[in-house]
Order: structure tokens, then sequence, then C-alpha cells
């Protein structure tokens, strides 16, 4: 299938799809989508044949078992708000919304994910998400394993996971430094403000956590009162001491 056909289908499958078809018969209504589609682009129309059993194809196929996933997951918005959705989504790319969803859409490597990123869509159509932190979140969505996406509630409280998945979430923007271990050991990370708004937008977790409050420093070679000797050689530096934790 060219790529001006799939993009046109996806631009207009976005903004009027047949819903009740869609659930019962995905399938068939792809295929229905695709003679359409065919026939009204002038440089392939007399291709739908072709069109139609390029469509079984693998690859196609399988972004359109993705899109309907996507699609399905977006039906509690109305045709007026997709629209206004897709010119915004134009305006921000500089790129046709057909081509721009399209590449979404694909990008994303598990089933699941379509979900997710069907919930972002709609904080976005809602307004509670900006369109930059909508492209930014797919970014994440897209570079995250599926895997370690469901692990990412446990840095709601300073964690580092011996797994591997720490440096990797970590890497993607999705969490931040809490705690800077100056023993030897790991440092401890919380979720970033994007990895809250994933959390919150894409799995529907509400959270309500404190962004930009500095990092925190363990020290275990000094003593309470060495700390405090060291600080006061300073007198316009105040930070806080918690327990065995300097916060800086």
């Amino acid at each position: 299938m060219t790529a001006e056909l799939l993009s046109q289908i996806v631009s207009q499958s976005m903004r009027d799809p047949d819903w009740d078809n869609l659930k019962s018969s995905s399938s068939d209504y792809w295929k229905r989508v695709v003679k359409a589609a065919v026939s009204v682009i002038p440089k392939v129309g007399g291709a739908v044949a072709e069109g139609v059993q390029l469509y079984y194809d693998f690859k196609d196929d399988e972004f359109f078992r993705k899109f309907t996933r996507y699609l399905l997951g977006i039906e509690g918005t109305t045709s007026k708000e997709r629209s206004v959705f897709a010119e915004e989504i134009e305006k921000k790319a500089e790129d046709y919304s057909g081509n721009v969803i399209l590449g979404m859409v694909d990008r994303l490597d598990n089933i699941n994910k379509q979900t997710i990123f069907a919930k972002l869509t709609s904080a976005r159509i809602n307004g509670y998400i900006s369109i930059e932190d909508f492209f930014r979140l797919h970014s994440l969505l897209d570079r995250i394993p599926y895997v370690d996406l469901k692990g990412l509630s446990q840095y709601v409280e300073p964690t580092y996971d011996e797994s591997g998945d720490t440096e990797l979430l970590f890497a993607t923007g999705a969490l931040e430094i809490d705690t800077i271990d100056a023993k030897g050991g790991p440092n401890k990370y919380v979720l970033s403000r994007l990895g809250e708004m994933l959390l919150r937008w894409g799995f529907d977790i509400q959270l309500d956590l404190k962004h930009g409050c500095g990092t925190n420093v363990e020290l275990d070679a000094l003593t309470r009162q060495e700390i405090e000797e060291l600080t006061n050689l300073n007198k316009n530096y105040n930070p806080q001491i918690d327990g065995e934790t300097l916060v800086l």
C-alpha cells in the first residue's frame, strides 16, 4: 500500500470512523476503507484489486491491528474534537496529520501501548496536557519497553532497581535523580515531571509529587556535628539535614 493511501486512510478514520463495524469486524471494515480510499485517489484509482491484496501484507495488517486499538481507545471523543486535534497536530508538526499519526502509531512496538497512546490523545483533546507534552510523552512511550513501563510506578518513592530498568528509564527522561549516594552505592531515582504525567494520563494513576526540590546527598563519612561545622563556614549556605542525609 502506498504511503499516500495509508496516510489518507489514517486521516479520514481519525475524523469519522465507523465505530460499530470497527468493533464487530475490524478486518472487513479496513477492507472496505481501503477500497474506498483507493478509488478516490487518482494516482492509484484503477488499482483497487492491487490495493486490497497489499492490505494482506504483514506490515499493513499489523499496522491496522494497532490503529484499530488506538481508534477504539479514543471513542469517547467527538468527531469535531478529533478534527481540531488533527489540525493542531498539523500546525505543531508542520506535516499532514495523517502522516504524523500514522508514524506515531506505527512506531509503538506493543499493542498495549496503543491503549496508553489513546489515553494520552484523549488527555490532550480534553486540555489536560499541552500539545508539546503530548509529543514528549509519546516519545517516552516509544522508547521505553512495555515490560519496563509496567514497573514505572515503583519510582513514586526514591528507588534503584538492579535489574537495569533504572538506567533505561532515566535515559528516556521518565526519571530524575533524587539521592546521590556518596558512600559508593547506587543513586536513587524518582519519577520526573514527564514520568508522572505518563502514569497519570496514560495509566490513570493519580499522583501528586513535588518536583524541582533539589537533590539529596547521602553521607556517612561525616557526623552530624561535622556537617554543621562545615556548613557554618559559609553563613549564606543553609542546607537541611534529615537524619543522615544532607539536602543540598
